[in-house]
């Protein structure tokens, strides 16, 4: 009788097991794997990889601490900022040129890496094989993959990391072959991505060879770049320091880059002062600005070696400032349009100017798409667009891919300022957007700063594990906001009022 009562209970956990599992299962195979994609910067790369003398480049090629050191940069970069001395602009030119070359950030004539570069955080497993990933950093997109990891569990969230410096039409090609891993690894038909800043533009290439796989459930597309950002303007000489400007936004990207290597450059500058920083930019305007010998010589002999050859910079140029941009490069010897770093370019500038279809297209066939555009801080103080709303870096108008936005500090005024598209601060149309059923903006969170387990974080998190659809009415029915929300120090999300 006991042999009978032992084998019954070891039958029934056997039933019991397979049943829980089973349904373990199915749940998991409902879940929707979900992929991020982060911005310009947002992996570290290394050179002479594999080897005893692999190195991190810079982050961008700054490194405060080695610039410091040489006493051509410091010198003359302390007399900028003097009334009394004047820098030796040649000297401080040469030797920015030589530290910015010796860094090896820049790509080879025609937009290629050079040989043993690459990243070490590709990997086709999902991030609960990673969970370093999830609190490498307190904001960006690792922020984003821990809040859905939290909904829907690590094992089914992924992160598509890539050398963001690499042109955008190949990185695509790496991120075809990326979802088709996932799907092999899931068994599920269709992935969802959310794609920050340069994350955006990447989504963009892959729109325009890839929209017919038809295996993306969801686009959320936060703060792209896809149509670029005004600051690229500066590759036409649209150049210009305004002191009034810059010291508030200097002080903005203090506060915000809190930790890290970026907080240790804007706390260099402001450890200058308030009346050096803006005696350096009189003298910047004055000196080389305005001085196109000056000028010239900066693009070639500092921004060239430094990032002139790398896809990713001028892939962001804005679509209609493209020929312009080019047009003056190649006149100062700067590009050159037989190189292959053109062609690569050329090419993303035709992808650009297909987005706005391959969107629209993507979303007829099935595909949820969320377009999440920031504003409320000026732009870059650096060429004649600086009172565009920007989320400190991407302009409103480019992110939200068409909204109509009054100058920063203004508002709308006559038609533009009526409708039920307009926000109630009077600043944003929405109604001139590609889809403006499905563009969400928040106001007061600059680029990529999102806190865990904020209200933003989560309304990102809940449009990309699909908790609601990726429409206003739906949004609104389900947690109360509307199209225009507002963020506080701490990100809770309010409507704009």
């Amino acid at each position: 009788m006991k042999k009978i009562t032992k084998l019954i209970c070891v039958i029934l956990a056997f039933i019991m097991a397979f049943s829980t599992s089973t349904v373990a299962f199915a749940k998991s195979k409902n879940v929707t794997p979900v992929i991020v994609l982060h911005g310009l910067g947002g992996s570290d790369i290394f050179q002479y990889m594999g080897t005893e003398n692999e190195v991190q480049i810079p982050q961008f090629g700054l490194d405060v601490k080695a610039m410091a050191k040489n006493e051509a940069i410091l010198n003359n970069v302390l007399k900028l900022f003097t009334e009394e001395q004047t820098p030796d602009y040649d000297e401080l030119f040469d030797a920015l040129g030589t530290y910015f070359k010796n860094t090896n950030l820049n790509f080879d004539k025609n937009g290629n890496r050079i040989k043993g570069q690459g990243i070490k955080t590709y990997w086709e497993e999902p991030l609960s094989k990673h969970r370093d990933y999830l609190t490498m950093r307190d904001f960006s997109i690792p922020v984003i993959a821990r809040q859905c990891s939290d909904e829907i569990g690590a094992k089914n969230v992924y992160a598509f990391n890539y050398d963001w410096r690499v042109d955008m039409c190949k990185t695509a090609d790496n991120l075809r072959k990326f979802i088709v891993a996932v799907k092999k690894k899931t068994g599920a038909k269709k992935v969802s991505i959310c794609a920050l800043s340069l994350g955006g533009a990447v989504m963009s290439a892959y729109l325009d060879k890839y929209k017919k796989k038809n295996d993306v459930e969801r686009y959320i597309l936060l703060n792209p770049a896809y149509l670029g950002a005004d600051v690229a303007r500066a590759f036409k000489f649209d150049l210009q320091t305004d002191k009034k400007k810059v010291l508030p936004y200097l002080k903005n990207m203090e506060q915000d880059f809190q930790g890290g290597d970026k907080e240790t450059l804007f706390k260099a500058i402001s450890a200058i002062g308030d009346d050096r920083i803006a005696n350096g930019l009189d003298n910047l305007q004055k000196d080389v600005l305005n001085n196109k010998a000056r000028r010239r010589q900066f693009y070639i002999k500092v921004l060239k070696p430094w990032i002139g050859n790398i896809p990713a910079f001028w892939e962001v140029i804005p679509y209609s400032q493209f020929d312009a941009c080019v047009k003056k490069m190649v006149k100062i010897g700067y590009l050159d349009k037989s190189s292959g770093l053109y062609k690569k370019i050329k090419r993303y500038h035709k992808v650009q100017g297909r987005f706005k279809k391959n969107l629209k297209y993507v979303k007829k066939h099935g595909a949820q798409v969320a377009v999440i555009a920031n504003y409320g801080t000026g732009g870059l103080p650096l060429t004649s667009k600086y009172s565009n709303h920007t989320d400190l870096l991407i302009d409103t108008k480019y992110a939200s891919v068409g909204a109509t936005v009054a100058p920063y500090g203004k508002k709308l005024k006559g038609k533009k300022a009526k409708g039920k598209y307009v926000s109630p601060d009077k600043v944003i149309n929405a109604k001139t957007c590609l889809l403006p059923n499905n563009t969400f903006f928040i106001k007061g969170i600059i680029h990529g700063m999102y806190k865990y387990d904020s209200d933003a974080a989560k309304f990102i998190t809940n449009l990309t594990v699909g908790n609601v659809d990726c429409n206003l009415k739906a949004v609104k029915k389900k947690y109360g906001y509307k199209q225009f929300v507002k963020g506080d120090k701490e990100q809770h999300l309010t409507n704009v009022g």
